[in-house]
Order: structure tokens, then C-alpha cells, then sequence
């Protein structure tokens, strides 16, 4: 790290003294990759230490120097548990902080832009302009905050589907695998739940009722859903006060009957774990996510689940909003050599070996492909002992240049790629609309702090429904959600060019 810093120091001090420029500029005076400017990056960790880290660092600087890039990485493990923390602090630190990062778990771009801790990467376009190139135009759109781009998508399907898994020991129990792989209707899936919880009274069958997709609306990427559209946004011009909606009444009255019904885990407000957990515990029997392929949701739950076998049901149509884009990459706003991490990031999402390293670590150390390309741990090889987080292929840049990891279904992402450019694929209207709630503040945090307060409490069935949303609703009203509403149609308005 001292060598790092050293180099650091000499690339800050050839900029100052001969102004602004670019890596490429800087590598032609100065050939020596010992000092070439250094990009640290945040990488993704259980637990803030990866054993191997040094080891993929120094394996990824080779290849750097290999390809003349002009720029090396100094790669950041930071804890899952802490990260937001972690990033907080560094993103203040103007000496010792992190050049590159993402906003998934920890922000959205809106707010990174208000706290000040994101560039604007619109003067690089003419540079690498294959990276303004990879994705369909309204996918930017959702990282750009008053036309400019202050963060890059990461690659992902960037559209879903509501699916139900459940034990193949369970479907084929109750009579419902040839449902199995196939778009069911409301009325089957209801079915399919009583018959489950008939038979096994013991087992939770659904762990996550905050599920946008199956409610049918695009919540135009705000978690506390205060203004939405409705038909996931498809053809819609109208951004509505969604919790005064029929369409949520109606939600809240099937989550109690759930409730009622026995389909949640127990005490299910204190019990926010993930469904694949619950499943392998014994727990539950079954869970909604979203996923963009019938093929890719059981490929996901045979990594997640080890257990039991499990099966999809289809339960809507794919679309895609500003919610399904789940993730972007950025340039903090304290980074010294701004064009030194844009170097890198796009060598991040156009260059496969710099990608696996990332994503996978070292061939031969820390995976290996077998004759389909899907990567697998070594032999005698596992999680604890790897020495790098080869389960979170999605939290970086460009996962679609990776290999398959711990899975058969080798067109893993070929599928998602192929989301990019299918003439079927639905998207809602909003696909790149993005809110500021700068004008709304105080509303908009008294609404939020309304809606921590009531809204799981009716989605998992705790509470009296029609008092509920009462009492929800004059709340709401009166910490002003129709100025909210109001202000972010004027803004939609705009963004539809009306």
C-alpha cells in the first residue's frame, strides 16, 4: 500500500505541475506502471477481509500493465454489514478515500448527487463512447439527474417477472408440477398456497410481501412507493398516491387473508430474513422473487437453496422500470485522478479478464470452467476457504462478462444480454424518469416516516386493514403526500415533454 500511495503522490504532482490530463497523456510521459496513478474501487466482502485480495490485486495489475492501460487498482474489501458506514466515511475523506464505487445498498443517485459524493462522467462520452453503447438509452436515463450522467448502469436484465418457487418435494406432494415452469393465473396461484399449507401447516409459504411486480406497479425506484404508477407504468402518464388506490386496498385485504391463513412466518415484523434462508432452515416451503427467465430463477435457487430441489411458477409478464435497474457505478466527488478511474471503470465493463478478476478471482485458484464455461470452485474448495466473494457477481460493473458461477445453466447471461434488445419485452413509461424531491423535502421525509410506521404492518397482515388505512391515509394527508404527488408530476410532465 505504501508503494501505492508513493505512486499516488508522484502522478498527483506531474498533474499539478503540467495541469488536467488524461491517463492516456499521463502514461505517455511517464512509462513506468510503478507510477502510474492508483484507483482504488471498492470490492464486495462478508466480512471486510479476503484472503486472496493481495493475491487478485496484484494478478489484475499484471494484466493492467500487460494491456498498457495506464492506471492500477488498489482493491477495497469493505463488510457487508458495515458498508454504508465504511462508504460514508470515505466518501469524506478527501486524503484516503474511495475513487470507485456503487450506490446498490447504499444510495440512490438523486441523493448522491444532493450529498455531493458523485462526478459527472458526461465530459468522457467522446472517450469511451462504447460505454454510453452497451445498454438500451432508457437505461441510462435512470442514473442521470437533470440530463447528466452521474452514474453507469451495471449490467443486468434490467427488466423482471414475478415468480413462486417452491420444494419439488412439496409440488409433487400437492399435484401442481404440471403448473411447473409456466405463467399461472391469480386464481392457480391461490390454490397452489392452500393445498401447500394443508399439507404442511408447519412450513411458511410466503416471507416477502413488499414485492412491486406482483402489485403491478412501477414504484419509479423509491422503496417507500409514494407516488407510483399503476400497470407497472406501461403506457401510463399519471403518477398516483398509490396507498388511496383500490388497487392497494385490494393488496393489503389478500395479504391479511394470507396472513389469516397461516402463510407467513411467525411474527413476521421482527423476521426479515432472506427466503432461501428460511427455506434450507426448514422455515419455509416456498417464496416470491423476481427474476428476468424461468431458467435463471431455478438456477438461482439451486446456488441459493443446497437442500432441497426446488421449482418456479411464473407469475406475470416481464417488464421493466426504474426499480429493475438495481445497481451503478461511480466516481466519488473526492477522487484525485478522476480520469484515472475512468479508465478503469471502463476497462471494468469492456474487458472481460479485468471483469473476472473481480467477479471470480484467479482461474486455477480461485475457480475453474468446466467444458460448458460455467465456473466452479477447485476441488477442495468452498466458501470458507476461497479467500474472495465469488457469490456477488452482480455487484459489479459488468457481471455479463463473467462465467456462470456455481451453476449449469451456462446461457446465464447470455439470457440476460438478450433482455437488452428482445422487441417483446415490455417497459414502463417512467423507464428513466428520475424524481428530485428537493422542492418536497420536509414532505417527503414526514411521508416516509408515515409509511416506515404503517405499511409492513398492513402488507404482512398485522393489523385491522380498513382502520389501518384510515388512520395511514390522514397521516399521509397531512404531512402534505399530495404536495409530493403534485411536484412529482409537474416533474414527469417534463421528463414526457409535455
Amino acid at each position: 500500500m505504501r508503494k501505492k500511495m508513493m505512486a499516488m503522490a508522484a502522478v498527483t504532482a506531474m498533474m499539478v505541475s503540467a495541469g488536467t490530463g488524461s491517463v492516456a497523456m499521463a502514461a505517455q510521459e511517464n512509462d513506468d506502471p510503478s507510477k502510474w496513478p492508483v484507483v482504488k474501487m471498492e470490492v464486495v466482502s462478508s466480512t471486510g477481509e479476503e484472503a486472496k485480495e493481495q493475491m487478485i490485486e496484484d494478478a489484475l495489475n499484471e494484466y493492467l500493465v500487460s494491456i498498457d492501460a495506464g492506471v492500477q487498482a488498489d482493491l477495497v474489501p469493505l463488510a457487508f454489514g458495515d458498508r454504508a458506514t465504511q462508504l460514508t466515511l470515505l466518501l469524506t475523506d478527501s486524503e484516503n478515500g474511495i475513487d470507485l464505487f456503487c450506490w446498490r445498498f447504499y444510495s440512490s443517485v438523486t441523493d448522491m448527487v444532493n450529498n455531493d459524493q458523485v462526478i459527472a462522467l458526461d465530459d468522457y462520452r467522446d472517450q469511451y463512447p462504447e460505454l454510453w453503447e452497451l445498454f438500451p438509452e432508457s437505461v441510462y436515463k435512470t442514473c442521470q439527474v437533470n440530463g447528466k450522467q452521474y452514474s453507469m448502469p451495471a449490467a443486468d436484465s434490467f427488466g423482471n417477472f414475478q415468480v413462486y418457487t417452491m420444494r419439488k418435494d412439496i409440488a409433487e406432494e400437492i399435484g401442481v408440477m404440471d403448473l411447473v415452469d409456466k405463467k399461472i393465473t391469480e386464481e392457480q396461484f391461490e390454490d397452489i398456497l392452500a393445498k401447500a399449507e394443508a399439507a404442511h401447516p408447519e412450513l411458511c409459504w410466503l416471507t416477502d410481501p413488499t414485492v412491486t411486480s406482483y402489485q403491478g406497479i412501477d414504484n419509479l425506484g423509491f422503496s417507500d412507493w409514494i407516488g407510483v404508477l399503476l400497470n407497472q407504468g406501461i403506457d401510463q402518464d399519471t403518477i398516483v398516491n398509490y396507498y388511496e388506490t383500490d388497487e392497494f386496498r385490494a393488496y393489503c385485504e389478500k395479504c391479511k387473508m394470507w396472513a389469516d391463513n397461516g402463510y407467513y412466518i411467525d411474527d413476521p415484523l421482527n423476521n426479515t430474513g432472506m427466503m432461501a434462508g428460511y427455506v434450507q432452515d426448514g422455515i419455509a416451503g416456498g417464496g416470491m422473487f423476481e427474476a428476468y427467465s424461468v431458467d435463471y430463477a431455478a438456477a438461482l435457487m439451486s446456488a441459493q437453496i443446497k437442500n432441497y430441489e426446488m421449482v418456479i411458477f411464473q407469475l406475470n409478464d416481464f417488464v421493466g422500470t426504474n426499480s429493475t435497474v438495481y445497481n451503478g457505478w461511480n466516481i466519488s466527488s473526492t477522487c484525485q485522478n478522476p480520469d484515472a478511474a475512468m479508465k478503469l471503470l471502463d476497462l471494468l465493463y469492456t474487458d472481460e479478464k479485468v471483469a473476472r478478476f473481480l467477479a471470480l478471482g484467479i482461474e486455477g485458484e480461485t475457480y475453474e470452467l468446466d467444458e460448458n464455461g460455467c465456473a466452479w470452485y477447485p476441488e477442495g474448495v468452498d466458501s470458507s476457504n476461497v479467500g474472495w466473494n465469488l457469490d456477488c457477481p452482480w455487484f459489479y460493473p459488468n457481471e455479463c462478462l463473467g462465467a456462470p458461477f456455481n451453476t449449469t445453466l451456462k446461457t446465464y447471461f447470455t439470457d440476460m444480454t438478450a433482455c437488452w434488445t428482445n422487441p417483446e419485452n415490455k417497459y414502463s413509461k417512467a423507464m428513466g424518469f428520475v424524481f428530485d424531491p428537493a422542492n418536497v423535502y420536509d414532505q417527503y421525509a414526514a411521508c416516509s416516516a408515515t409509511v416506515a410506521e404503517y405499511r409492513d404492518a398492513l402488507l404482512y397482515g398485522q393489523v385491522d386493514v380498513d382502520s389501518a388505512m384510515e388512520k395511514f391515509n390522514e397521516e399521509l394527508k397531512e404531512n402534505g403526500i399530495d404536495e409530493i404527488i403534485e411536484e412529482m408530476q409537474k416533474q414527469y410532465d417534463e421528463f414526457l415533454g409535455k
